[in-house]
């Protein structure tokens, strides 16, 4: 599990993908257009960047690919999914 702390402060929660045994993080969307186009209201952390997507509390919409400009969404159950509350600074 990640720890809370200032490398993701700036998170807006984490969840965990039974199926590949892997955690991962995402924030609001607030700066991808192409995301934002197509309601894609969040910026799941992968390996290699951010790919974007819908988390919910069960299941998370994520955009893998794309088709004559629209997103080509994979399905993933989730578990133990966490948000972060931020203390006032």
């Amino acid at each position: 599990m990640l720890k809370y702390d200032t490398i993701v402060a700036n998170d807006g929660g984490e969840f965990y993908v039974p199926e590949t045994k892997c955690w991962f993080t995402f924030k609001p969307n607030t700066d991808d257009a192409w995301g934002l186009s197509h309601d894609l209201i969040h910026k799941i952390d992968v390996l290699d960047g951010y790919r974007c997507g819908i988390v919910r509390q069960g299941v998370a919409y994520v955009a893998v690919d794309e088709d004559s400009g629209r997103p080509v969404l994979e399905r993933w159950t989730i578990t133990k999914r966490k948000l972060f509350t931020h203390a006032a600074s």
